[in-house]
């Protein structure tokens, strides 16, 4: 199997290395979080506090990562945050102090932002440009089981071991990561221009200025995107116990998102990164509606849980994507870069502000409003598609960006 120049053993590589990734930092709290509590006397605050700093860490380094792997190459940038996390999980088994345990995330937030999807996807593109497409849902495919593995994982060394070296062998996983990076092959990197010579093919003022608003709404979507999903899935316990939900009914949301990559995969990519925006962006607001109506049935619940892990599985995919039928490929990197510092900093917001949503409004308010706010989701993504009417039809992804623009 190849997308481009990417193999099937390559494609499975950089999967593998977002498993152990995202297990190791970004699902560590959930499972760790009470043993840490229990023996360093932490509160819920300073112990979940790590994931808001990290990720405010990564929108705001977010912005330089772009040159970075331009300049250096995916792969490297890659080892190197790999690399940051691991020595984070080995420097975090042993803090003691609050002022330790920030400092490990603030460490481990800039190799967060090298080493999880968006560096990953910035590599898939270096490789094959916009042939990456399939390969794309295919990593997500695998790092959407992170949870799944490394949650009972966790707490199976929980019953062996305690949290400080079970995190170190969190670390070690790391190490695996970084072999299967090993294996994967450098993509191409863009040489700085000769002198005189344009880094970029010429284009008038008017596509460029059409670029810079697409980038403008697109930075848009995926902020406004990333708050919504942050938010709901911090406190998506909270929201099922109101119903008088099972937690094990949780599993629906990930039965709903393997399943919406899986029909991805299985359809071969066919439905262009427009058309793709434009359904979530319609199926969203309808799916916090049907939610509301948890309480008179259970049926309800269940139906929202499972479309709007569908929905969120599929957005993961939207905001790789999409940037290849807006702009130039060659600039995936520059682009996401800068684009999505916005959607780090938003989500790193979300838990906070949607704690205080579910306090004054309960579950049905916070639902309804964010129906209300993934409204502004709808509307941005029919903008997007009126505005990129050419990109929006089958295998669009993979012809020449609608749109090369270089600002923003």
């Amino acid at each position: 199997m190849t997308d481009g120049y990417l193999t099937g053993r390559t494609i499975f590589c950089i999967g593998m290395t977002q498993l152990i990734n995202w297990g190791i930092t970004f699902y560590m709290p959930g499972v760790f979080g009470t043993a840490i509590m229990s023996e360093t006397g932490r509160s819920p605050v300073v112990t979940f506090s790590g994931l808001t700093i990290a990720m405010l860490v990564m929108g705001l380094v977010s912005p330089l990562t772009g040159p970075l792997i331009a300049r250096t190459g995916g792969r490297t940038v890659m080892m190197v945050g790999t690399f940051v996390i691991v020595l984070g999980c080995f420097l975090m088994a042993f803090t003691h102090s609050t002022t330790s345990w920030v400092a490990v995330w603030l460490l481990m937030g800039a190799g967060m932002r090298l080493a999880l999807y968006d560096a990953a996807f910035a590599l898939l593109v270096e490789i094959a440009g916009a042939e990456a497409r399939r390969a794309i849902t295919l990593v997500t495919l695998l790092g959407g089981l992170a949870s799944v593995a490394f949650w009972p994982a966790g707490a199976a060394l929980l019953h062996f071991t305690d949290w400080r070296h079970a995190i170190i062998v969190y670390g070690c996983a790391g190490i695996v990561s970084l072999l299967f990076l090993t294996t994967v092959p450098a993509g191409y990197r863009r040489q700085p221009p000769v002198a005189g010579q344009p880094a970029l093919q010429a284009i008038g003022p008017a596509e460029d200025r059409k670029a810079f608003i697409s980038g403008l709404w697109y930075a848009t979507l995926i902020a406004l995107i990333s708050f919504v999903s942050t938010g709901v899935s911090a406190h998506f316990p909270q929201i099922l116990a109101a119903y008088g939900m099972p937690a094990v009914a949780g599993m629906l949301w990930g039965v709903g998102q393997v399943s919406a990559r899986l029909l991805d995969v299985a359809s071969g990519a066919r439905t262009s990164a427009i058309r793709l925006s434009l359904f979530t962006g319609i199926i969203l607001p309808l799916c916090f509606l049907v939610g509301l109506a948890g309480n008179v049935t259970p049926v309800a619940t269940a139906i929202f849980i499972l479309s709007y892990g569908a929905v969120n599985g599929l957005s993961t995919i939207i905001k790789a994507v999409l940037p290849l039928v807006l702009f130039d490929p060659q600039q995936y990197a520059r682009k996401t870069g800068l684009l999505l510092s916005p959607a780090f900093l938003l989500a790193a917001l979300a838990p906070s502000v949607y704690a205080i949503l579910l306090e004054q409004y309960g579950t049905p308010g916070t639902l309804l409003l964010s129906a209300i706010l993934t409204l502004f989701i709808t509307a941005i993504s029919i903008v997007i598609w009126r505005r990129h009417p050419s990109s929006a039809g089958p295998n669009r992804d993979k012809g020449e960006p609608s749109i090369p623009g270089k600002n923003i």
